[in-house]
């Protein structure tokens, strides 16, 4: 009987941090379009799978979102390597580092409430510093960041916005 009451208080303290951690209302805020970071002043485009493409084809899809103003901005960008960085950060402390798929930064972010995250490498702004050849992506299974050739086709998580200065 006391191990069935340690287990069972050892699961509700588990509920309590995980839900704690996912529960940081203050940080994410969801709108019909986009989802505002208020912790790096980012607003993510809320759905995630906007298709794949190469490196300089992604272009061609921000400016359609400009040009459409999706969800109200402008100013639609690739993230840089960083800012991708930040929802690994994120998915890591709530428990979502990868090694399984339920427990992959990708699933967290469409449990949140992200729209069509993928289990795929997303295309970051950051270049090579080696080469013009090169950029890195961001996976979304583990976290791993990695160079990949420009001619390669990998998803887009288009972003706006980002921290001020003196913020």
């Amino acid at each position: 009987m006391k191990r069935v009451i340690l287990l069972l208080v050892g699961v509700l303290l588990m509920t309590v941090w995980a839900g704690s951690v996912l529960a940081d209302d203050s940080r994410f805020v969801f709108s019909w379009n986009s989802v505002e970071d208020k912790r790096t002043n980012l607003t993510w485009a809320r759905d995630a799978n906007m298709g794949k493409f190469d490196w300089v084809g992604t272009s061609g899809l921000i400016n359609k979102l400009n040009e459409k103003e999706y969800g109200g901005a402008k100013d639609w960008r690739l993230p840089s390597k960083e800012e991708l960085g930040t929802l690994i950060s994120y998915a890591i402390r709530a428990g979502y580092g990868g090694g399984a798929t339920l427990q992959s930064p990708y699933h967290l972010f469409n449990k949140m409430g992200f729209n069509n995250v993928q289990l795929c490498f997303y295309w970051s702004s950051t270049p090579a510093a080696s080469g013009a050849s090169s950029a890195w992506v961001v996976n979304m299974f583990d976290g791993r960041e990695r160079l990949e050739n420009k001619e390669s086709n990998f998803c887009v998580w288009p972003v706006h916005g980002g921290k001020t200065e003196g913020k």
